[in-house]
């Protein structure tokens, strides 16, 4: 394989040098003032501070290196001081001597560096060879055999061996995993550095091709889900990261097309989670519902000419003033933002869009700068980082969520865990969906989304009958079903039906953390910026319930809105319409022959949809 000269990977030369000139924009001139500061405080030292006694604290510790590497050597670039660039060797210098690189294997108290390859070690291995790449025509002998010692008794040894079978039970648990962050973390940071050092150390060679073959399972998932990814936005930020700044890597130090990268659902999963990110409210499921434009996204979508992602991406970059931990998004985006972004329309409404092959869906007035959004979670809880939340959905009215799933506020022992499912954001109980005698949906359950439309309405339907599970003599529900529309008036109508092979009790639940106050017809939720009206309806009698959430870590919690069965019946349909402002709207559900109606009437307008007892329209 014949390479390009350094510096070759995911940042260009001329990215390089465009670092001296003067930034206009005012988030570029934030993030310049981030990385003085940053490079500042790492010429001190190269103890990297980092949060001790937490969940991973060494994965901790590798991302801030890596942002104080990357700041130190933009600030050399910038300004030709080699203060600079011997801090960042030194720190590079510094990660030979730490004895642990992995929080698992520092807790089981194993210190060879062999034991295990993980993500600390993806990312320590991205810090070399990022440093190395930019540092390779000024390196001394003798620093440059540190840094292929390093690599090579660090890294490449290490991922050899946990990769040198593609068995099941024989290879890291990672490796070619189709649905997991660890795989393009691990395998990008090992393939990057294989890229740098190609040539020069021998155990390089072997590292890309099987670097290629688990990157290849990891993007291929893409073609079934439409380019979703079902760790939600905050672990397609960080799979991703890694992912398209290997390839980014390999197309240019290459100067070949890589037939990863340039795919119609790798175009398509660049949109995936700004689409899920309304406003800049996060709209995700399972773990870390959160998400901000990183520099490698601009890069993607500048190098696949998706222009309408650059605007996107724009309209939510953060203030990057005062990142100066973690990752180095703020040097970054001074090399790799792109500086013009086209002026593209946003996509006209209403929208419903499916990710199809992961079933979550969206729902909005209009994509670009919805006033009226919700997204729904069908699928499968059979999946990295899921949550029991199948059924579940956000709300959001212009730019404040109103409706919104519980998430964690840490990770702790249990989490990765057989006590998983006990912790209680894990579980339905803190999900905005259908309780059943007072469970909700199970471990590995699946559930059915397909589209459906009324005359002014369009949305989908989820089939979750079996996803309940058992009871002591048989299913717990004999159909358990729920339909999101969104009305031409300005609304969104769930609809619920569940029939019961024996007596019982249904809740539909709901969180919030507005002000919510019981009304005559249901609820008012009252924001800092937005309001919203809830209104109920139920062919059986139902009762409207608050309750207030208790967070496994102490914080404030949510005000739990339960419209709640008030006897033990054998079915029941239940009706929720959420309406922007403070106007109330109104539903009736209205029992017929082989289905029923649901009249909605709003400020707007009133309509009546009829359905059979399977949810569908009749």
């Amino acid at each position: 394989m014949k390479l390009r000269p350094h510096p070759r990977l995911y940042v260009t030369p001329a990215q390089i040098a465009r670092l001296r000139d003067p930034l206009r924009d005012p988030a570029l001139r934030g993030a310049a003032t981030a990385v003085v500061t940053a490079a500042d405080e790492a010429l001190k030292s190269t103890d990297v501070p980092y949060t001790r006694d937490v969940h991973n604290e060494h994965l901790i510790r590798a991302r801030n290196n890596q942002g104080r590497v990357v700041s130190l050597l933009v600030r050399w670039f910038q300004t030709g001081d080699r203060r600079f660039r011997d801090a960042a060797v030194a720190h590079i210098d510094a990660m030979a001597k730490w004895e642990y690189w992995s929080w698992i294997t520092w807790r089981q108290g194993n210190a060879d560096p062999m034991a295990i390859y993980d993500l600390s070690y993806g990312e320590n291995a991205t810090t070399i060879a990022i440093a190395y790449d930019w540092l390779r025509a000024d390196l001394t002998p003798a620093e440059r055999g540190r840094f292929l010692n390093l690599a090579r008794e660090r890294v490449f040894k290490p991922f050899l061996h946990h990769t040198k079978s593609k068995k099941p039970g024989e290879k890291a648990w990672w490796y070619g995993h189709p649905q997991t962050n660890w795989n393009t973390v691990c395998a990008g940071g090992a393939g990057m550095l294989a890229l740098a050092m190609l040539g020069e150390v021998s155990e390089a060679r072997p590292v890309i091709p099987r670097a290629e073959w688990s990157f290849r399972q990891y993007m291929l998932e893409l073609d079934k889900t439409g380019g979703a990814w079902p760790e939600g936005i905050g672990y397609w930020n960080y799979g991703m990261r890694y992912a398209f700044m290997y390839l980014l890597s390999h197309e240019n130090a290459t100067g070949k097309r890589h037939p990863l990268l340039h795919r119609a659902a790798t175009r398509a999963t660049l949109r995936f989670p700004v689409e899920l990110c309304p406003n800049r409210v996060p709209c995700s499921f399972g773990d870390v519902n959160h998400f901000h434009p990183m520099p490698f996204h601009f890069e993607a979508a500048r190098r696949l000419v998706c222009g309408d992602v650059l605007a996107m991406l724009e309209a939510q970059v953060p203030d990057l003033s005062k990142r100066t931990t973690g990752w180095p998004d703020a040097a970054e985006m001074l090399l790799l933002h792109p500086r013009r972004i086209p002026k593209t329309r946003g996509a006209a409404g209403p929208v419903a869009r499916l990710y199809k092959g992961q079933d979550w869906f969206i729902l909005a007035d209009r994509l670009t700068a919805p006033k009226l959004y919700l997204s729904g979670r069908g699928g499968t809880t059979k999946v990295p980082h899921s949550h029991l939340d199948l059924l579940s959905f956000h709300c959001v009215v212009n730019d404040e969520s109103m409706v919104t799933n519980l998430m964690p506020g840490e990770y702790l022992d249990t989490t990765f865990s057989a006590r998983r499912w006990d912790i209680f954001e894990m579980g339905p109980g803190s999900k905005n969906t259908i309780l059943i005698n007072g469970v909700g949906v199970t471990p590995n359950s699946s559930v059915t989304t397909r589209p459906i439309r009324f005359p002014g309405a369009i949305g989908y339907r989820l089939d979750a009958t079996s996803a309940y599970g058992d009871m002591r003599d048989g299913k717990i529900a004999t159909f358990c079903g729920r339909v999101f529309l969104l009305l031409d008036a300005g609304a969104i109508l769930i609809v619920d039906r569940v029939e019961l092979p024996h007596v019982g009790r249904v809740e539909s639940r709901m969180h919030t953390f507005t002000k919510a106050a019981v009304t005559k017809s249901g609820a008012a939720l009252r924001g800092k910026r937005q309001r919203m009206s809830v209104a109920y309806a139920c062919d059986r009698p139902a009762g409207l319930f608050t309750a207030q959430g208790a967070p496994t870590t102490p914080g404030v919690g949510a005000t739990v809105l339960r419209w709640c069965s008030q006897k033990q019946e054998l079915a029941f349909t239940m009706a929720t319409m959420l309406v922007p402002g403070a106007t109330p709207g109104g539903v009736k559900i209205t029992a017929g022959k082989g289905g029923f109606e649901v009249a909605v009437s709003t400020r707007r307008r009133r309509r009546v949809l009829r359905f059979d007892n399977q949810l569908s329209p009749r």
